[in-house]
């Protein structure tokens, strides 16, 4: 059951994520027509800047699912209405925070903001609305945590993509008609508020007794969950610090222009990221379940499942990017708008590390390992803070990224080794040796792609990405097939595949009979 929901909703957020990329990539392309790549390079850094401000979360959410998967387990509504309660007075307040801090920054926009054209009160309009965007969710999201919490990560998904699909077609024909940021800004406003709205009351309904019993949580486990929040807030704070920074120090160290070409890239990882991200969120509820009832043993069994079924995608999408991802950025956005081919490599290794963290990320977050977390966050930051800035004065754009590199690498090492043992009370050894083999052939992957599609020469733009396309996505998945055709993770991923094609040919059949 819990692999079928599993499926379900990582099948439901990978479709979102698909549709969604695609007319992303008209809307950027709209973008760079319309308001240039001032604007798209300061719709960046605002962003970025936002992601900040909503470290005033402190991880709340996390926590409190993580309190909700046992009381779901038993069907205990009043526990339930209890903490969504808890959850949606908190939020309140976090709105209200977000929104007095970012009041408190718009004065210093001048000096944050450098290198365009626009008037200082343009770039402060467009920050208010990024502003407005932001708090406004937070007065309906903590609804969301109950459909996590009880495995129906998909019903989210299904939300999500009408929104996004709304808000990018309006959004081309705001950008075309008006060419300004601002109007495209508030139709996302009115999106964000109907979409979370909608949502709300699908939780109403499926789930009417969180909002029929207004009972308070009890002191004690009150106190429990501020003690995981405080914990999960230093891991919040590592991962926003590592993401957000990277577009705020390129601006500072390369210029705004740099960052615009930067943000061409990081649509297309962050679509991959989202993508692989599904799996995380599809599986979250799950893995909670397995925490909460399963022994250790059969953890682990799971654990080394998901790592591998994240090696092999991991692998798949670094062959891709390496071949494709020069030839796509020039197709989709135009000439003269690439980045040096060291950022690429560097952003190819994050997005590796990124997705085979989120199998161990999960278990850790799952077994409640809050307070381990929170050195390992610190640890992968202050390296994170220290390579950027060093390596970003040396190096520019790649050494700010090689920065993040360290931060995952750090992170998932740390992460691994403690939930071996002191989760599952087991050496972690073999499992790294494993990891580091599949790495290995993960490399010598992209070196064959990138010196074979080096020796494609054809005159036609479109038919030689479609060749290397063909070898971007054909070698990774031979190579990987002939190598652990014979492990028991890669028979185990065969198996879900061939019961998802079974089930997917036996319904086609029964609705063609």
């Amino acid at each position: 059951m819990r692999s079928f929901t599993t499926l379900r909703n990582s099948a439901w957020g990978i479709v979102q994520q698909v549709i969604v990329c695609v007319l992303s990539l008209f809307s950027r392309r709209v973008m760079l027509e319309t308001i240039g790549q001032q604007g798209v390079g300061l719709n960046a850094l605002l962003t970025s800047i936002i992601s900040l401000l909503s470290l005033a979360e402190l991880g709340i959410g996390t926590a409190i699912v993580f309190h909700m998967y046992g009381p779901i387990a038993r069907n205990d509504k009043l526990h339930i209405a209890r903490l969504m309660h808890c959850y949606k007075m908190v939020y309140r307040v976090i709105a209200l925070a977000i929104l007095l801090i970012g009041v408190c920054i718009l004065p210093f926009m001048k000096w944050i903001v450098r290198d365009v054209s626009y008037s200082n009160a343009y770039v402060m309009l467009i920050f208010i609305l990024f502003l407005v965007q932001t708090t406004s969710s937070y007065f309906f999201t903590y609804k969301r945590s109950m459909l996590i919490a009880d495995q129906k990560q998909y019903v989210i998904a299904i939300f999500d993509l009408i929104y996004k699909v709304a808000t990018i077609i309006g959004g081309i024909v705001v950008l075309k008609m008006t060419g300004e940021l601002a109007y495209y800004l508030i139709l996302l406003i009115i999106g964000t508020v109907l979409n979370n709205m909608l949502i709300s009351k699908y939780v109403d309904k499926q789930y009417p007794y969180i909002n029929e019993m207004k009972e308070r949580l009890p002191g004690e486990e009150l106190r429990s969950i501020f003690r995981d929040v405080k914990n999960i807030f230093v891991g919040k704070l590592s991962g926003v610090i590592t993401t957000s920074t990277d577009n705020i120090l390129i601006t500072a160290f390369v210029g705004t222009i740099q960052t615009g070409l930067f943000s061409n890239y990081t649509i297309i990882f962050n679509t991959l990221v989202s993508v692989t991200k599904q799996l995380s969120g599809g599986m979250r509820g799950s893995v909670g379940n397995l925490i909460a009832v399963e022994q250790p043993e059969h953890v682990k069994v799971v654990l080394e499942r998901m790592l591998f079924m994240m090696l092999l995608i991991a692998s798949f999408c670094a062959g891709c990017l390496t071949g494709l991802v020069d030839r796509f950025i020039t197709l989709a956005f135009g000439d003269g708008l690439l980045i040096g081919r060291t950022a690429v490599y560097i952003l190819i290794l994050n997005l590796y590390i990124m997705t085979l963290d989120i199998p161990i990320s999960s278990m850790v977050a799952a077994a409640g390992m809050f307070r381990y977390d929170k050195w390992i966050s610190i640890a992968g930051t202050v390296m994170n803070l220290i390579v950027s800035v060093i390596f970003g004065k040396m190096y520019g754009m790649a050494g700010i990224l090689a920065g993040t590199a360290v931060t995952y690498v750090v992170q998932f090492s740390f992460k691994l080794i403690i939930f071996y043992e002191k989760y599952l009370k087991q050496n972690g050894v073999r499992i790294f040796v494993k990891i580091g083999l599949f790495t290995l052939t993960t490399v010598l992957e992209c070196m064959v792609i990138a010196f074979l599609c080096g020796q494609v020469h054809v005159i036609n733009a479109y038919v030689s990405f479609l060749i290397c396309a063909g070898i971007s996505a054909l070698l990774p998945v031979v190579i990987g097939s002939l190598l652990f055709c014979r492990t028991k993770e890669f028979q185990y991923t065969l198996a879900i595949i061939k019961t998802i094609c079974k089930k997917l040919f036996c319904r086609n059949s029964n609705e063609l009979a």
